[in-house]
């Protein structure tokens, strides 16, 4: 599975699939937490097109990082210099709430069924723990550092699709916490190299990967065992991480060295995406429905763009001046287990499956490829796994192809607000993405 979008996606075919998709996308469905200018500015993830920016609120707010919670309806971004994390209504780029979380925020995971927020606090032992429903601070998880670090308290946090686990690294050191999935406790603890920052999960739940930006490399921890099973070299100051969703690509950007390194997770070889002289490349961010990996671009000039990068052939595609030293960026729902696989369906397939825009109002386009010619069926379920709509229901030819869903349930009657799921079914197996309608 981890080589075959190589084989199966050309440039010709990954172009294509974009041209299809590019229809009446959202106003804004990314964002970049700016420092300098002190705010998040929204984007078209297609056309690049910038949106009005949002200003955060306080005295010199210091984005540090974005996430866009599972549904696709929020950003939640923590302001490091303001003891806060902001949220952003995607519907309407509206701040909807500040939560006070103190000491130095620095990372926003969420559970895998959405309903709890972690917040870590870099300068405290400690991660805040976060009701979404009516966002109230419900617990703070102690997470015992204390190893030597420079600033001796939990950072980066990632959740694991597979287990539901959530891992931490202790921020700048050597330690990996793996929490509970519901937050409720600190399950184990692992040492694992010298100053851990970012890190990823494996969609197939097998392996954490973590930059250490010490040694210049990423580490691949053995899930099971929480040990150390291979280190990939990597640029100076690898910083952000991100894994596409078959698991067949890693994206890393090295700060000091204005690259950004594509791993191929078949035999860890590494090609080397040069950026602009002077880049400061930070937060990845992959959009999996475009094979784009989107790359907070630090400050280097006047237009401190977000690289966007085509994990087809590993290419820069082209740039996004947002200005003001982007730090962060989002791009896409946090992955949990409904986007990694559900019940029936089989993960090692060869067809591929996305929908743009999504989140959507009114309407989506699901664009499919299948390897081969015969029986197939897309249809749409909602979270309660019932089927509410058939779009296509026969025989096919190989190759790609695509189909519009209106937001309608069979019947005619509108769908209300919330997520849904399209499964493709095929005689090569099944695959299944996750859609957001907004009202």
């Amino acid at each position: 599975m981890k080589a075959l979008l190589s084989v199966l996606l050309t440039s010709a075919l990954a172009a294509s699939i974009v041209a299809s998709l590019a229809v009446a996308a959202l106003a804004a469905d990314g964002y970049v937490g700016c420092n300098n200018s002190n705010n998040v500015i929204p984007f078209d993830v297609l056309t690049y097109v910038i949106g009005t920016p949002i200003l955060l609120p306080g005295t010199n707010p210091y984005p540090y990082d974005a996430t866009m919670t599972p549904d696709g309806t929020e950003v939640w971004v923590p302001d490091s210099s303001g003891d806060r994390v902001v949220i952003i209504d995607v519907a309407t780029n509206a701040i909807t709430h500040t939560i006070m979380v103190g000491e130095n925020p620095n990372s926003v995971v969420f559970t895998d069924d959405g309903s709890t927020a972690l917040v870590s606090a870099r300068d405290g032992d400690y991660v805040m723990v976060i009701k979404t429903s009516d966002y109230s601070v419900t617990d703070s998880l102690h997470v015992v550092t204390g190893s030597g670090g420079t600033y001796d308290g939990p950072g980066n946090m990632a959740l694991d699709p597979v287990s539901k686990n959530i891992y931490a690294v202790d921020w700048y050191d050597d330690t990996l916490f793996e929490i509970a999935p519901d937050a409720s406790t600190v399950l184990r603890t692992a040492d694992v190299g010298m100053e851990l920052w970012q890190l990823v999960v494996d969609p197939e739940g097998q392996y954490i990967y973590v930059t250490d930006r010490e040694t210049a490399q990423v580490r691949v921890i053995d899930q099971a065992t929480l040990t150390e099973v291979r280190t990939v070299n990597v640029g100076s100051d690898p910083w952000g991480i991100d894994v596409t969703l078959d698991g067949s690509k890693l994206v890393v950007a090295c700060e000091d060295d204005s690259n950004v390194y594509v791993i191929d997770t078949s035999d860890w070889s590494t090609t080397i995406v040069a950026l602009d002289a002077g880049a400061d490349p930070r937060d990845v961010d992959i959009l999996d429905s475009e094979l784009h990996a989107f790359i907070a671009g630090g400050s280097i000039t006047a237009t401190d763009p977000v690289y966007v990068i085509e994990l087809v052939g590993n290419t820069l595609m082209s740039t996004i001046p947002v200005g003001g030293n982007p730090n962060c960026v989002a791009v896409q729902p946090q992955v949990t287990s409904a986007d990694v696989g559900v019940a029936g369906e089989t993960l090692e397939t060869p067809i591929r499956l996305g929908c743009h825009p999504n989140p959507f109002n009114p309407k989506t386009t699901i664009a499919f490829y299948m390897p081969e010619r015969g029986a197939m069926e897309l249809a749409v379920y909602d979270v309660s796994g019932r089927r509410i709509a058939l779009l296509e229901r026969g025989t096919m030819g190989a190759g790609e192809h695509r189909a519009e869903w209106d937001g309608r349930c069979s019947n005619g009657s509108p769908a209300a607000t919330g997520v849904y799921f399209m499964r493709l079914r095929t005689q090569d197996g099944s695959k299944t993405v996750k859609a957001v309608l907004l009202k």
